[in-house]
Formats: C-alpha cells, sequence, structure tokens
C-alpha cells in the first residue's frame, strides 16, 4: 500500500521525463509512453526527470523516488526486477529534491542518469516506471501520520537495434 494523499496530480505542473543523455531530447511518445532504443550489447544512457513547476499553490515534494520494474518479475525469486538480459546500473532511486538541469530552471525536480545495455539474448520489453513525490517525514506506527506523497506510473518500452 502506498499514500497517495499528496497535493501533486497527474497534470501539466507535474514532471515525469526520460531524456536521452547525450541529445537532452524527451524520449516521451505520442501516447505518453517513453521509448528507450538501445543497441545489443551497447550502453545506452538516460536521464530520470521527476519533479513539479514551481507553482505559488503546489509546494514542492522534498523527497522523489523512482523504480523501473518489468511488471511479470514481481513474486518471483529474480534478484533483479528490471527487464530479463538487460543490464542497468540504477534502477530505483529516492533524492532529495534540488537538481539543476537546463530548460528545467523553473521546477523542483531530481535527476539522475541510468545506463542500460540489452544483452546477447535481450528481447523488446515493455517495464513500468513507478514515481513518488513525497513531503514531510513518515511517523513509525502511524502510516497516515507525517507524510504526504503522490504515486504515478508510466509505461516504458525498451526497445533492441
Amino acid at each position: 500500500c502506498h499514500a497517495n494523499n499528496g497535493p501533486w496530480k497527474d497534470d501539466e505542473n507535474t514532471i515525469i521525463d526520460i531524456l536521452d543523455k547525450d541529445t537532452k531530447a524527451s524520449l516521451k511518445q505520442s501516447d505518453g509512453t517513453f521509448l528507450i532504443e538501445a543497441k545489443r550489447g551497447e550502453p545506452k544512457t538516460v536521464l530520470t526527470i521527476v519533479g513539479s513547476r514551481k507553482h505559488k499553490s503546489i509546494p514542492a515534494s522534498f523527497r522523489n523516488a523512482w523504480l523501473y520494474i518489468d511488471p511479470s518479475t514481481i513474486g518471483t525469486n529474480s534478484l533483479s526486477k528490471f527487464a530479463s538480459d538487460w543490464e542497468v546500473n540504477l534502477p530505483m532511486s529516492c533524492r532529495l529534491v534540488g537538481d539543476n538541469l537546463p530548460g528545467y530552471e523553473d521546477t523542483h525536480i531530481t535527476s539522475l542518469p541510468m545506463t542500460i545495455r540489452p544483452l546477447e539474448n535481450a528481447k523488446n520489453a515493455e517495464i513500468s516506471l513507478q514515481v513518488m513525490l513525497t513531503k514531510g517525514e513518515a511517523v513509525k506506527g502511524n502510516a497516515q501520520a507525517g507524510m504526504t506523497g503522490s504515486y504515478f506510473e508510466r509505461k516504458v518500452k525498451l526497445n533492441v537495434n
């Protein structure tokens, strides 16, 4: 169970994006999914950007968390929850808000690079990017007190070239 009591909504003020690290181009498709294409055996680095636009009536989140997960690995003994036969160096993170990135001057964001590499047997895959924006601190023994959070999910397609 996750808290979904935060002031951040799935609207134009919320920023969830994946950029090509080299070109800084968004990998968002017209249907709202993200497409990451990589050549077999070659590393591809993307930037995960999470946060919100500065807005007078919506407070900035304090800490943002995200997880890239292949839903088919849930409940299995697989140690990696990323797509099978894809190497990944940072499939999850939790960071304090305050990263700076050109083009995101009027925002409260976290941004980190993630490098993936399709291995020999890698196939095209669809994974889920799960995002949580939070503010406050959790209170032990009381899930409703102290922390507010908003949960978002996006589909990410991994294609091997």
